[in-house]
C-alpha cells in the first residue's frame, strides 16, 4: 500500500475521475488535502468529485429499483401463464 499512495497525485486522481471511478479520485484528494489543505483548488477538485460520486450512486440505486420492479411484474406474468397451463 506504501508504493500505492506514492503514486497518488492530482493527476492520478483526475485520471480516476475521467473513467468514473469517482471514489478513488475523492480518497486521493482528501489525501492530498490532508498534506496541502491551503490549496482551494484541490477542495474544489474534491466538492465536484463528491457531488458526482452522490449523483452516480443515487441514479445506480434509482436504476436497480427500478429493474427490481421490472422483474417483480415478470414474476407476476410467468406466475398467471403458468396458473393458465395447470390442468383443472
Amino acid at each position: 500500500m506504501a508504493v500505492e499512495k506514492e503514486f497518488e497525485t492530482e493527476t492520478m486522481a483526475q485520471i480516476y475521475a475521467d473513467q468514473g471511478h469517482f471514489d478513488k479520485a475523492a480518497a486521493i484528494y482528501r489525501r492530498l488535502l490532508i498534506q496541502t489543505p491551503e490549496r482551494n483548488d484541490l477542495r474544489s477538485r474534491l466538492e465536484a468529485i463528491e457531488e458526482r460520486l452522490e449523483s452516480t450512486e443515487s441514479r445506480t440505486l434509482s436504476t436497480q429499483f427500478s429493474a427490481f420492479i421490472d422483474l417483480l411484474l415478470k414474476k407476476k406474468q410467468i406466475d398467471k401463464l403458468r396458473n393458465l397451463r395447470k390442468p383443472r
